[in-house]
């Protein structure tokens, strides 16, 4: 009797295919909640990013100009959740200085 692997590994897309640097793969960068999200903190340049890829959508990447330690999406709702330095009264970033009323609920 052939025995099961408890996981199963299949490839479900090529970051790069979607416009993501090869060099902002490693696990300080990218962050995946379970099947549905991917996170992935880019800098390119002088800017930086965070990429949110949904594994149902995986053609249209969510791309938002925040700078952030690391980012995570949370399962069951689109809320994002970010360390960094955000003072969330008045709903800017104090390192870069970005509005972030949109993210902010």
């Amino acid at each position: 009797m052939a025995q099961q692997m408890p996981i199963r590994f299949q490839e479900h897309l090529q970051l790069t295919n979607i416009g993501i640097n090869s060099a902002n793969f490693g696990f300080s960068t990218i962050t995946m909640e379970s099947d549905k999200y991917i996170c992935i903190r880019e800098k390119t340049g002088d800017s930086s990013q965070v990429v949110i890829v949904d594994m149902a959508d995986v053609s249209n990447p969510i791309r938002r100009p925040i700078s952030a330690d690391s980012a995570i999406m949370n399962p069951s709702s689109k809320v994002i959740a970010l360390k960094g330095c955000i003072n969330m009264h008045l709903r800017v970033c104090i390192e870069c200085d970005q509005t972030m009323s949109e993210l902010c609920v």
